[in-house]
């Protein structure tokens, strides 16, 4: 299950008065997850969870930046701190939790105090807190509910539990796509889908060896079914008039669920892919000049 949280950053000072002598910066900027630990209390400290931001945004409520599609994810370490906190008037130290985003990540994004974040938390301790929901914490978080609501909830789901890189990144563009979908821009669409597609056919790049369940021309099987799903989204490249959206829409289904069963073949060992080992042919590759052929006969 992957956690959709919206929260707050401060700005936490090194707790040693020496830290310029030690090479150490004069803090972090830090993502209070307190709210997380109150839903989830059996997460501990010292623990990681691996994030992927989404938004960012100032002390004025302004968007100033927006992940499309998401970066590569981030592993942070969990702390619990007490930080003052400015009651009635009175001043009190309040035990609270904490991920640190590493300084180059902050100053890359211009991050300041009392920032908000938006972000999705995909594991803790290297496993999914729970399975087969998505779960919104944090004032604001409700208006993502809309973005990734059934389909995107799956597109979700996959992007937590695919392990695989050249997958994970597919899925990346995928969940791009829709998102372009949702906003009624197909052609971006349509293109981020071209993205995803190609990304499946790299696998291919790499030795496969298939097990005795599935047919010896699997991969061959799979480069078809891409080549299709391209010719699908070739045929709405530039022409007179929109791409036709519920094409798209039926090429996003499509390739979301190639994606599932490719990881899905993955993880029961009916396909095996040794990526430190080039293939001798990649059949999706061979399958290129015809590809281009049928876009020339169509034209």
């Amino acid at each position: 299950m992957p956690v959709l949280m919206v929260s707050r950053i401060r700005f936490l000072e090194h707790y040693l008065d020496n830290y310029k002598e030690a090479g150490l910066p004069k803090g972090f900027y830090c993502i209070d997850i307190s709210e997380l630990i109150e839903i989830f209390p059996h997460i501990e400290e010292d623990r990681y969870l691996d994030i992927f931001l989404i938004e960012v945004i100032d002390e004025k409520n302004k968007p100033i930046k927006k992940f499309a599609p998401f970066k590569k994810s981030l592993s942070l370490e969990i702390l619990k701190l007490k930080v003052k906190e400015t009651i009635s008037g009175f001043d009190v130290y309040i035990t609270k939790y904490f991920i640190c985003l590493p300084t180059n990540i902050s100053n890359e994004l211009g991050i300041g105090h009392n920032y908000k974040v938006t972000f999705i938390i995909t594991k803790y301790d290297s496993k999914p807190l729970a399975t087969g929901y998505l779960k919104y914490i944090g004032p604001g978080s409700e208006k993502y509910q809309k973005l990734f609501k059934n389909i995107g909830t799956k597109l979700l789901m996959l992007l937590y539990s695919i392990d695989n890189e050249t997958l994970h990144e597919a899925i990346l563009y995928v969940l791009n796509a829709y998102r372009k979908l949702k906003n009624r821009e197909i052609e971006d669409s349509r293109t981020w889908l071209r993205k995803a597609l190609e990304k499946l056919e790299e696998i291919f790049n790499h030795e496969i060896k298939v097990s005795k369940d599935e047919s010896e021309k699997y991969p061959e099987y799979i480069c078809k079914l891409i080549k299709a799903l391209k010719n699908f989204v070739n045929y709405g490249g530039p022409h007179e008039g929109p791409a036709p959206e519920h094409t798209t829409k039926f090429i996003l289904y499509v390739t979301k669920k190639l994606i599932e069963h490719l990881s899905y073949s993955i993880y029961k060992g009916v396909i095996s892919i040794d990526s430190k080992k080039p293939s001798n042919s990649n059949p999706c590759k061979g399958n290129k000049k015809e590809n281009q052929n049928d876009l020339n006969n169509k034209k």
